[in-house]
């Protein structure tokens, strides 16, 4: 009767020291350093930006010529 009472009070002391420590590694994350961003100066106005580039025109190219023919469902049919 006495290992019986020793047995299970051994029992209780690992299962009372040993239950909350994988609960608690389970959730255990290494630290997280988050970096603020670079300090901003509102005092001082910020220097216009330049204008964009004008776009080149196109060279003038001939109207292309309209050939005859058209489409019956997804046949072309010239005329």
């Amino acid at each position: 009767m006495k290992t019986k009472a020793v047995r299970i009070a051994a029992g209780l002391a690992l299962l009372a020291a040993g239950a909350p420590f994988p609960a608690s590694s389970q959730f255990f994350y290494p630290p997280i350093v988050i970096v603020p961003p670079p300090a901003q100066d509102y005092a001082n106005p910020k220097p216009a930006s330049r204008p964009a580039p004008d776009k080149p025109k196109p060279a003038d190219t001939p109207p292309q010529t309209k050939t005859g023919g058209h489409y019956e469902g997804r046949t072309y049919v010239p005329d």
